[in-house]
């Protein structure tokens, strides 16, 4: 992937653009986008209050956390959390959602999917407040923000890049060159890195499998995943090279998202969620990489960072790939 030094100007644009528009109302229930959790419990009761206790627990897991990175941010305040899932370990695998479940601009946010990327957690919960600040700005968007996709290494002392056990969770999604190129990839290209390894089949990780799901029943718009330390914006999805498979007006109102956060097409990987997610489902899907992982500069990030992407949540692009993920059950 192509990278833009300094800040850079894609920063400059997120410092200086764009109001998010969501959707007006009250404070809706929480979404419901899976259903697993009810099925290992005994009875609705046990599983609401069950249910319950495991927010609560990991709203307590988190806020310490937060505690020793020394930001002052609390993670659960009037934020309605969801499980969808649970990690290796155990741990909930939540999200949140603001806006109409039937709403026709769609974001779907990604963060910490890398344990050892602190300052994207950062962000993603700042999103989240904000969202819960301005409910009553919203128009027809809903945000779907899940910000703690891999729980189990943010967990961990010292925290790292791969799961618990040993997966890199964005080379793991079940891509068409997984299977002719993943390993090989790892094993010439980046020398058997443990950091980097895409597991020995795909999709064999539950926080892998969270993450399809949701594109699965959200059908976003448009996917940002927050990351870092590496400073630069990336676009995976429809370009003029992919005309044959997508419309042309569709790829045209992906290039101009592209073209308004002036993000840069870089190279892919067998298994990352670029592949999967924008060059096989055709989902714009923007990649923040965050100058730095120093939960000292957190802060910093929001605030050159917030109002562009506030812009890219508002920016409309058609729901074409919607009909590609029903077509192929993915």
């Amino acid at each position: 992937m192509g990278r833009i030094s300094g800040i850079a100007s894609w920063a400059i644009f997120f410092a200086a653009h764009g109001t998010l528009l969501v959707c007006q109302g009250s404070r809706a229930g929480p979404p419901q986008v899976f259903e697993n959790l009810g099925s290992r419990l005994k009875s609705p009761a046990e599983s609401f209050f069950q249910g319950e206790q495991r927010i609560r627990t990991w709203c307590q897991d988190v806020s310490s956390a937060i505690g020793s990175l020394k930001w002052d941010l609390d993670p659960c305040d009037g934020i309605e959390w969801v499980e969808a899932g649970t990690s290796v370990q155990g741990r909930p695998l939540v999200y949140t959602q603001f806006g109409k479940p039937d709403a026709q601009n769609t974001t779907l946010i990604l963060s910490t999917i890398h344990g050892d990327e602190v300052t994207p957690l950062y962000l993603a919960i700042q999103i989240a407040n904000w969202m819960r600040d301005h409910r009553a700005d919203l128009a027809d968007s809903r945000v779907v923000i899940a910000p703690l996709v891999n729980p189990d290494s943010f967990f961990r002392t010292p925290r790292t890049r791969v799961n618990a056990r040993g997966v890199d969770v964005n080379r793991n999604f079940e891509t068409r060159d997984w299977h002719s190129h993943a390993l090989q990839t790892w094993k010439r290209r980046f020398r058997s890195d443990p950091r980097r390894f895409p597991g020995s089949a795909p999709r064999s990780e539950p926080e892998t499998i969270f993450q399809e799901e949701l594109i699965k029943k959200v059908k976003p718009n448009k996917i940002l995943s927050i990351h870092a330390p590496l400073n630069f914006l990336d676009y995976d999805g429809p370009t003029k090279l992919a005309l044959a498979k997508f419309p042309s007006d569709y790829v045209r109102e992906c290039l101009k998202l592209r073209a308004r956060v002036k993000a840069v097409s870089g190279g892919f990987f067998p298994g990352s969620l670029g592949n999967y997610a924008g060059q096989e489902l055709g989902i714009p899907t923007l990649t923040l990489e965050l100058p730095s992982a120093n939960p000292r500069k957190a802060d910093q990030y929001w605030r050159h960072f917030s109002t562009g992407i506030r812009t890219m949540i508002e920016f409309v692009v058609p729901n074409y790939a919607s009909n590609l993920i029903s077509n192929t059950g993915t």
